[in-house]
C-alpha cells in the first residue's frame, strides 16, 4: 500500500467490499489486528480508517465486540462508477458518443471503466466475467456481433439479476430486450426508418436498379436491410439478390468485397451502403474505375465528404447526443427510476 493517505486507501478497499457483496449488512468486520496484518499497514491506520467508516454511516461499533456493516451501507452500495463497453474506441464515430456519454458521467460525479470488444464475442466474455466479479454501479454496452445466436446472454442476465442496470446502444440483443427486465433497456438509431428513407429517395429520384452492401453480423444491418427491401417493395421494384452484397466485421476490407463491389457498379444506377466506411471503399473505387453506372450513393454516420461529382448524401448519426441520452437513461435507472427504450432520428445534411 502506498504512503499516500493509508487510512484512506483502507476506507476505499473496505467500500469496495461491501459494494462488492463481500460482506452484507450485520456482518463483523475482522478485528484492527487482522485488518492491519492483512493489508500491511499500522493498527493507528485501521483505526483511522474505522472512524472515518463511522463517521460516513457505513459500520456500527459496538464496544467489547467489534465493527459491524450497517444496513444504510449495503443499502447505498454506490462505487460512483460505471462500465462502459464498446465495439472500439478510438475510431470512426466512437470518439464523439463516448464524449457525450462521458459529459453526462461528470455532471453525475461519476467515473467510467472503459473497455472495448472489437466486435469479438471471446473478448465481450472476457469483459461481462470481469464486470461479473467487480462490482459497478450500472453498464453502458454496445452488443457484439449482435444479430447472431450469443453464448454470453447467460452473463448479461446475470448481471441484470444482480440489480445491475444495462443500458445497451447502437446494437442491442432482441432475445434480452424479449424477457421482462425493467432495468434492461436501448438507445438506439432508427435503422430501419433510415434506410427506408434512404431508398425510397433514390426511388423517387427515378433509380430501379438499386443495389445496396449491408452488414450480416450487427442487428443494425439486418435492420437496415429491411427498411431497404421494404422501400423496393412498396415501389414495386424486384429485390434481386445479385444487387446486394452481405459483408461481416471479418471481412469489410476482403478482396472478396471489392470483387463484389465491381459486380455491383456495372449493374446498378445508385447504391444504399451499410455506413460511411463501406461507401468511401465504393468511392474509392469508382475514382480509379471511371465509367461506371452509379451515379448516386446513400450512406449512413456522416463522417466525410466525397471528393467526386456524385450525387453522394450520408444521413447523420447523432453520435454525441446519443452518447449523452443513453448516460442519461443508466443514472436515472441507476436512481431508481423507470426508463424506456429509445430510438433516435438520422439527419440528413442538405449541403
Amino acid at each position: 500500500m502506498s504512503p499516500q493517505k493509508k487510512y484512506l486507501q483502507l476506507y476505499s478497499y473496505i467500500t469496495d467490499a461491501i459494494g462488492n457483496g463481500a460482506y452484507s449488512a450485520g456482518d463483523k468486520l475482522p478485528t484492527e489486528l487482522d485488518l492491519a496484518s492483512q493489508y500491511g499497514v499500522s493498527r493507528q491506520t485501521v483505526r483511522q480508517a474505522l472512524e472515518k467508516l463511522e463517521r460516513d454511516g457505513l459500520i456500527t461499533k459496538i464496544q467489547g465486540s467489534g465493527s459491524y456493516i450497517s444496513d444504510a451501507a449495503v443499502a447505498k452500495k454506490k462505487t460512483m462508477r460505471i462500465a462502459v463497453i464498446t465495439t472500439y474506441i478510438s475510431t470512426y464515430i466512437f470518439p464523439h458518443i463516448l464524449r457525450g456519454i462521458e459529459e453526462v458521467a461528470t455532471r453525475n460525479r461519476y467515473s467510467i471503466q472503459l473497455m472495448a470488444t472489437n466486435n469479438s464475442i471471446a473478448k465481450e466474455r472476457d469483459i461481462l466475467h470481469e464486470l461479473s466479479l467487480n462490482f459497478v454501479d450500472g453498464i453502458i454496452v454496445e452488443g457484439t456481433k449482435t444479430a447472431l445466436p450469443n453464448p454470453n446472454l447467460s452473463f448479461y442476465r446475470g448481471l441484470a439479476d444482480k440489480n445491475i442496470p444495462l443500458v445497451f446502444f447502437n446494437g442491442y440483443y432482441p432475445e434480452l430486450l424479449q424477457e421482462p427486465r425493467p432495468n434492461v433497456v436501448y438507445v438506439v438509431t432508427d435503422d430501419y426508418g433510415g434506410a427506408f428513407e434512404a431508398t425510397s429517395e433514390l426511388i423517387r429520384l427515378g433509380h430501379r436498379s438499386i443495389g445496396g452492401i449491408f452488414k450480416s453480423d450487427d442487428i443494425q444491418g439486418i435492420r437496415r436491410f429491411s427498411g431497404y427491401m421494404d422501400a423496393l417493395t412498396g415501389s414495386d421494384i424486384r429485390v434481386n439478390d445479385d444487387n446486394i452484397i452481405w459483408f461481416t466485421t471479418e471481412n469489410k476490407r476482403s478482396v472478396e468485397l471489392q470483387l463484389n463491389i465491381t459486380r455491383l457498379i456495372t449493374d446498378c444506377t445508385a447504391v444504399v451502403c451499410y455506413n460511411d466506411e463501406i461507401a468511401l471503399q465504393v468511392l474509392d473505387y469508382l475514382l480509379v474505375h471511371p465509367g461506371s453506372s452509379i451515379t448516386a450513393m446513400r450512406s449512413f454516420d456522416k463522417t466525410f465528404t466525397p471528393r467526386q461529382s456524385i450525387d453522394f448524401k450520408s444521413f447523420c448519426h447523432p453520435k454525441e447526443r446519443l452518447g449523452q441520452r443513453t448516460a442519461e437513461r443508466i443514472f436515472s435507472i441507476i436512481d431508481g427510476k423507470k426508463e424506456e427504450n429509445l430510438i433516435m432520428p438520422w439527419e440528413c445534411d442538405e449541403e
